[in-house]
């Protein structure tokens, strides 16, 4: 005798979207993931779906958004990565990067080794067995013990440290995000938040900023080769 499974409304609506996306519905899959995200909440795989979806309906800003938003949650999702390149060959805009300090660039690239919850997982573990360590070090009657106790300690606390600081960071990375995707076609960033102020330089959809400031429905803009700009806050979305 068979069983029958019954779906939750989300399993049920994730179906949906999926099978949209393989009807190439696209447009109607990415509003379908866009409703399971405001039920849902945020979830690498589920921005990951959007991206591909977006991608496929040809809305390329959301595409690179969402990508970007997959990648902040969790830093190793390489299909988002490899996805977002591809996206990124199609931004008419070839702006400059100016390059990080070394060391700076280093210790990003550390960070982005795990993810928020992995980072927190590793500093947790590190502090029980620092815990141990130093328990060992109090009550073991043998000196190499003792000593093998105290230099662990000292180990693991720095390894307690980096993990803790390093999940804090990554979870504000999405949290308060400064960065932003160009949403339309082309946009005219001015010297002053105002339409009759002076033309700076033009962007395009799908290009990546930082966002400055925001002053009444304009936002402050600045380039990763320094320049900046202001342009109205309904064409681009933050990550």
């Amino acid at each position: 005798m068979l069983v029958a499974l019954s779906l939750t409304s989300q399993e049920l609506s994730l179906q949906k979207a999926n099978a949209l996306y393989s009807q190439a519905q696209y447009a109607a899959a990415a509003q379908q993931y866009e409703m399971i995200r405001q039920i849902q909440g945020d979830a690498p795989q589920l921005f990951y779906n959007l991206g591909n979806a977006y991608y496929r309906a040809g809305n390329l800003g959301k595409a690179i958004l969402n990508y970007n938003r997959a990648l902040l949650l969790d830093p190793n999702y390489d299909n988002a990565r490899f996805n977002l390149r591809i996206a990124q060959l199609k931004v008419v805009d070839n702006v400059d990067v100016t390059t990080k300090f070394f060391l700076v660039q280093w210790m990003d690239d550390f960070g982005n080794l795990f993810s928020s919850n992995q980072w927190a997982i590793l500093s947790f573990i590190a502090f029980v067995l620092m815990l141990l360590s130093i328990l060992l070090y109090i009550f073991s009657t043998y000196k190499q013990r003792r000593k093998v106790g105290f230099t662990s300690a000292i180990v693991l606390f720095f390894v307690f440290i980096i993990g803790f600081s390093y999940a804090e960071k990554q979870s504000h990375k999405f949290i308060d995000s400064t960065a932003g995707i160009i949403m339309d076609p082309s946009v005219t960033a001015k010297d002053a938040p105002s339409l009759n102020s002076k033309d700076m330089f033009v962007l395009h959809e799908g290009t990546k900023v930082t966002i400055s400031n925001e002053i009444s429905g304009w936002t402050e803009i600045v380039l990763p080769d320094g320049n900046e700009g202001f342009i109205p806050s309904t064409s681009i979305e933050k990550i």
